[in-house]
């Protein structure tokens, strides 16, 4: 049977979706290695799903279609059709320099996806964008394969199509009903296309509402008054996918520092202006550094440094946050709108020519930049006037985004089901159909072929006999006794095919529950464990309460037993249980096995209840939570705000709690319970 497979190009944005469609699946995640950021893999991993890399940096070329191309282009083929004066040789000379530099790379990609189409039943293929290089070679690619392709737009349709082609997707998810007229005027057939909201914009109300909270935080990072009035000025670009694209930095920055002096002569002086760039000319080997010390000059010539910040991050936070947002024809402008933020669009001669995006009764103000001063003047002195501008948009939200419910990216993962094709033969798709009542998975799992040195690591004694109930594979026993080369070590295991791996490392396994066996008949005198590890195992089991009162007798005088038992108080598990979900995986915090969950308080009134006296607790920190903890662990407390709840008041240990993925406790037998 063939595993099922998605193919996912969807930006980080958007991983939500992806989020909501692994929810009770399991799926192998073929993703380009461009998109495969540290959130996505922690996503898949937490999920219990498969992740896969697709090469797309040139690491698959294909050599043979540059020599190919060569020739093609020398024998004039690529000529035919095409005038013969210096521009159009000119012309052609760059196409060739392009193809010859892209064709073996795209060439090689394609075996892969070949290869990979063989080894996996691929049920879609999901992009943000069908009209740049890699993405449409994915959608092209994926229709040959009779794989069905859908394309989640990623804006709201503000042009007419300026890539010059036919959408390549077979389905297209949309924000409003504006978005679907703008495909449908691209020819694309109504009951291909699908209004289900912006998932990207879902968290919007919720950034709204705790907008006082979200402007402080800004404000410490960036190092901003709170008080003053913000103006979010964000650049564009246009992916160079036209002769008209009208990505000039100095351009965009001297237009804002500009704006700003005029303020400042103007006597508006409680304002900060904050420069929303896009990373655009790294493409060109430019650093972030070198594009802000550009800008930071071009506002010191104005004389506003000491009123400007350069920022690459946080577009929702600022469109949220911010006081007046000015934008080039970009779907920025909307975020303001949704937020209830003074948008402004700036006409170029590139939003001309490719149509404006925006009508004189769409809520957003479209001017001239000759026209930016006085407008930012009167937003940030006429109340009145600003009332008026924020009541106009407020008329047009449901026009843009029709999903403002924090649904759209649910809605989105549940029409990239209706649009996967059913896989002949294909494994099943549910964890419950492929990890209940099996005794033979597979040991190539991770659970059982990576051992723990973190646990082994508690013990503090130096063990004669150590037991490992749940030994798996037999890795971490093994750990153990290269610790302890003088040590014994015993296992437990109920997976028969693991076991059979573990009987090589360890002196000696066992297969079954631990429930099932009396250790003195199998060799075990009571009194001499020295080390027993339960890892990831108590929660497995009906009744753990019982086999810790039934080990007791059998722990040395200096026996210490180490557990690792998963936090049900995991912020992400909460999060998700206040959205209504409750979703079984492979493995991690909801491993469908699991029949007995744990908080850290819980986990000390366990051991207590059973016997023992903690000697050690460690923390094991959840890798999607990470930086959140970094960011807050010095702080006495804090307030955590999710998209449905809130918690306030956290103590610095309650948000270690809140952070962490597992327990790892030292425990030992309690003298003064006999």
């Amino acid at each position: 049977m063939k595993k099922t497979a998605l193919i996912y190009a969807l930006w980080e944005k958007n991983l939500a979706i992806l989020q909501h469609y692994l929810q009770g699946k399991t799926r192998v995640v073929l993703v380009p290695n461009f998109l495969a950021t540290d959130a996505l893999k922690k996503l898949v991993q937490a999920s219990g799903s498969q992740l896969h890399i697709l090469p797309t940096d040139g690491s698959a070329r294909c050599p043979d279609a540059a020599n190919a191309l060569q020739i093609y282009f020398q024998g004039g083929t690529a000529s035919i059709g095409m005038a013969d004066d210096a521009v159009s040789q000119q012309l052609l000379a760059g196409i060739a320099e392009d193809v010859a530099k892209d064709l073996p790379v795209l060439q090689g990609w394609l075996g892969a996806l070949d290869a990979l189409s063989d080894e996996y039943g691929i049920e879609v293929t999901v992009l943000n964008e069908d009209v740049m290089r890699d993405s449409k070679m994915l959608a092209l690619w994926s229709k040959a394969k009779g794989i069905p392709v859908l394309h989640v737009a990623h804006g709201t349709g503000l042009n007419r199509d300026y890539g010059g082609d036919a959408v390549a997707s077979d389905h297209v998810a949309v924000p409003s009903q504006r978005s679907a007229e703008y495909f449908q005027d691209m020819g694309m057939p109504p009951e291909q296309i699908h209004v289900v909201g912006n998932p990207h914009w879902d968290v919007l109300a919720g950034m709204v509402a705790n907008r006082a909270l979200n402007r402080t935080k800004l404000a410490e990072i960036y190092q901003l008054s709170p008080t003053a009035q913000w103006i979010v000025w964000g650049s564009t670009w246009n992916a160079y996918l036209s002769a008209l694209d009208n990505r000039d930095f100095t351009e965009q920055a001297v237009q804002a520092c500009v704006a700003m002096a005029a303020l400042k002569k103007a006597g508006v002086t409680n304002t900060m202006l904050i420069f929303k760039d896009r990373l655009v000319d790294v493409l060109k080997g430019v650093t972030f550094e070198q594009m802000r010390d550009r800008f930071m000059a071009i506002a010191a010539e104005n004389d506003v440094a000491d009123q400007v910040r350069y920022v690459v991050d946080d577009a929702r936070h600022w469109a949220a946050c911010g006081d007046v947002v000015v934008s080039y024809n970009s779907n920025f402008a909307i975020e303001a709108v949704l937020s209830d933020t003074p948008s402004i669009n700036l006409v170029t001669d590139f939003t001309a020519v490719a149509s404006g995006g925006f009508g004189v009764d769409d809520g957003v103000l479209v001017l001239e930049f000759r026209d930016i001063p006085a407008t930012l003047e009167r937003l940030c002195r006429d109340a009145l006037f600003r009332a008026k501008v924020v009541a106009a948009a407020a008329s047009r939200k449901t026009y843009y985004n029709a999903g403002s419910d924090g649904q759209s990216a649910r809605r989105t993962a549940e029409l990239i089901g209706r649009c996967a094709r059913k896989i002949e033969n294909a494994a099943p798709d549910y964890v419950w159909q492929q990890y209940l009542d099996v005794e033979a998975a597979d040991v190539t799992a991770a659970y059982h072929t990576v051992g723990r040195p973190d646990l082994v690591a508690m013990y503090t004694n130096n063990p004669a006999v150590a037991l490992d109930i749940g030994c798996a594979a037999g890795s971490t026993g093994a750990l153990i006794k290269q610790r302890f080369p003088a040590s014994q070590v015993w296992g437990i295991e109920t997976n028969r095919a693991a076991a059979d791996v573990a009987r090589q490392k360890l002196d000696r396994v066992l297969v079954g529950k631990f429930e099932d066996f009396d250790l003195e008949q199998e060799g075990i005198a009571k009194g001499s464990l020295d080390a027993v590890l339960l890892a990831d195992v108590l929660e497995h089991i009906y009744n753990p309460w019982d086999v810790m009162v039934k080990l007791r007798p059998y722990m040395s005088g200096t026996g210490q037993l180490v557990l690792s038992i998963p936090n049900v108080r995991n912020l992400m598990m909460m999060d998700e249980l206040s959205k209504g979900n409750w979703t079984y995986a492979s493995q991690g915090l909801l491993d469908i096995t699991h029949i007995r969950f744990f908080t850290f308080k819980e986990v000390l009134k366990f051991c207590r209840e059973t016997g023992y006296r903690v000697i050690n607790t460690r923390n094991a920190l959840d890798l999607r939570l990470e930086s959140f903890w970094h960011q807050n662990e010095k702080s006495a407390t804090t307030t955590i705000n999710t998209d449905r709840l809130t918690f306030k008041d956290v103590t610095r240990d309650e948000l270690l709690e809140l952070c962490t993925v597992q327990f790892y406790v030292l425990i030992e037998k309690d003298p003064l319970q006999g």
